[in-house]
């Protein structure tokens, strides 16, 4: 019986990672032409992967600039929420 228990917390816990809820993280503009985002040293984005909010493109993006990021749930999508700043 307590096989079957750790075997309904593992499929659960297999669910809960595949459907990846969503995540706050931080990307850096890596260039404004193509527009490209590195989320880390392996995986840099283009414009597809990416939805902003008319408020964020009120001013251009400049190369080296922070953004913070919402990875959508299913990890296929980021929302730039806004730039990273200082208090």
């Amino acid at each position: 019986m307590p096989d079957l228990v750790v075997m309904i917390k593992q499929i659960a816990a297999n669910v809960f990672d595949a459907k990846m809820p969503v995540e706050i993280c931080f990307g850096t503009v890596q260039s404004t032409a193509p527009f490209k985002i590195r989320l880390d040293q392996k995986r840099t984005f283009g414009k597809e992967r990416f939805i902003v909010g008319s408020s964020v493109l009120s001013k251009p993006f400049q190369v080296g600039e922070e953004l913070i990021l919402i990875r959508m749930q299913g990890g296929q999508k980021w929302l730039i929420a806004d730039r990273k700043g200082e208090l």
